[in-house]
């Protein structure tokens, strides 16, 4: 796959927000760049490097802090794969002034500097934001929420978001960091250090507050989540597994185009694309019996678009969250902000169909999804 676009400014990569030792080892561990990609990855760790001394200063002002910092309040998890609607409903959720998010501004080249140097982040920042979403029309702000696998990755070389910039070994890092298959309990002890240290890092940011978080890694990740937090609150969404291979194909190309320190054959990414869904899905299956019925909630997209407020009525009353009527008002604002919203169409081949409904079968028919109408249907050549 070759690259038509890149980042227009390379100091914006997101590893350019890095730990430098970090960086070194995934450029070590995954085979290092492409020849052509290697201005980009000079500048990211030029850029990360030159930032050592804010990182040191920011460690030496709050890691006691950290240290010592307990999360009182079980965080909310929002799960679904990507493209699943996930990114709706945090930003949804997040208008209750109750709940504290990770914001972009934060997430990016701020990601080890944002407690200490919080106006510098935000300056590095502003050449990023406004801007609309590269899988989709949706409006992104400095302020808007974020994953918080973006930080964890700029922080450690333990997160699956690494693979947009080494894409080559996008299957192996999905093993490896999403199921932990393969790697000793030094790998997952590491990991869970650096996750529980960066929702810390938030927690400080928004003085206490409960984070509601959204990262669709984490369908796969409930075991070791219920680890460190095990009266976390779970909302899973899904929707129709036709529309979110064909969105996902679209955003992940789109991602390594933009990022990718690797060149990607196409057919071999789509292969990925199908694999770790599975893989998602069916350990997702098997590890939501961990939970309480309680701390689960699972909605399907289709039918949550027009239905937001009596949705998040069934969350709040559930979690036994108590701001419900504070926040309604600015909930009802959000949709109808969102009112022109349109999806984005996308074709599929007969054969790439066929191969979806042999290989995610078990999600086709446990949800009892067909072909969208929306979704245009290509004889095979």
């Amino acid at each position: 796959m070759k690259s038509k676009q890149r980042i227009t400014a390379v100091e914006q990569h997101p590893l350019a927000g890095s730990s430098f030792i970090s960086l070194m080892k995934l450029f070590l561990w995954n085979g290092g760049v492409d020849r052509e990609y290697l201005p980009q990855a000079l500048s990211a760790a030029t850029a990360s490097f030159l930032t050592i001394p804010l990182k040191i200063f920011e460690n030496v002002k709050f890691s006691q802090k950290i240290a010592e910092l307990e999360i009182e309040l079980p965080p909310i998890f929002i799960l679904g794969h990507p493209r699943s609607g996930t990114t709706y409903f945090q930003y949804l959720m997040s208008r209750d002034p109750n709940l504290g998010y990770l914001e972009n501004w934060q997430a990016m080249r701020g990601s080890e500097i944002f407690l200490s140097s919080p106006e510098l982040a935000k300056r590095w920042a502003d050449s990023n934001y406004p801007r609309k979403r590269i899988s989709d029309e949706v409006m992104m702000y400095a302020n808007s929420p974020a994953e918080e696998e973006f930080p964890l990755a700029n922080a450690c070389p333990y997160s699956f978001y690494t693979w947009f910039y080494f894409p080559n070994n996008m299957r192996k890092i999905f093993q490896k960091f999403v199921l932990f298959e393969g790697v000793d309990d030094r790998i997952k002890t590491e990991w869970k250090r650096a996750y529980i240290k960066n929702l810390k890092r938030i927690t400080l940011a928004v003085n206490g507050k409960r984070l509601i978080l959204k990262n669709p890694i984490n369908t796969a990740r409930i075991k070791i989540l219920l680890e460190m937090f095990p009266d976390a609150k779970f909302i899973h969404l899904y929707r129709n597994p036709y529309s979110i291979y064909a969105s996902t194909n679209t955003l992940y190309k789109k991602l390594v185009r933009v990022l990718g320190f690797q060149t990607i054959n196409e057919a071999e990414l789509e292969e990925n694309i199908i694999f770790i869904y599975k893989q998602m899905m069916q350990k997702f299956l098997v590890d939501k019996n961990s939970l309480p019925p309680e701390n689960l909630i699972e909605i399907k997209y289709e039918d949550f678009i027009g239905n937001e407020i009596e949705y998040l009525k069934q969350v709040y009353a559930q979690f036994n969250l108590p701001s419900f009527e504070q926040a309604e008002a600015e909930f009802k604002k959000y949709i109808q902000s969102q009112a022109n919203y349109e999806t984005n169409k996308y074709t599929l081949d007969e054969e790439t169909i066929k191969k979806i409904t042999e290989q995610w079968r078990f999600t086709i028919e446990k949800w009892q999804y067909d072909v969208p109408d929306e979704l245009t249907v290509k004889a095979a050549p």
